[in-house]
């Protein structure tokens, strides 16, 4: 099925998403993702190559959590 997927909204600066899953076993199963974007502002994309452990254990669990993560954008004075 194809699916036009049209961006309308961006987070900005471009920051590291950090993806987190659970292993077989229970263990927390983090990664750095930089090829995401919001969809919707429920929504975003992940480009995810299907070899990450990562992609696996979210297909077998059906379920991940995002969060941005980027550095301070104003330096302390």
């Amino acid at each position: 099925m194809r699916k036009d997927i049209k961006t309308t909204e961006a987070i900005f600066p471009m920051p590291v998403l950090m993806i987190a899953t659970y292993n077989e076993d229970g263990s927390v199963n983090v990664m750095n993702a930089a090829w995401g974007t919001m969809l919707e502002r429920n929504q975003v994309i992940l480009n995810l190559t299907e070899s990450h452990k990562t992609v696996k254990n979210i297909k077998s669990r059906k379920a991940f959590t995002v969060k941005p993560h980027a550095p301070p954008c104003v330096a302390p004075t």
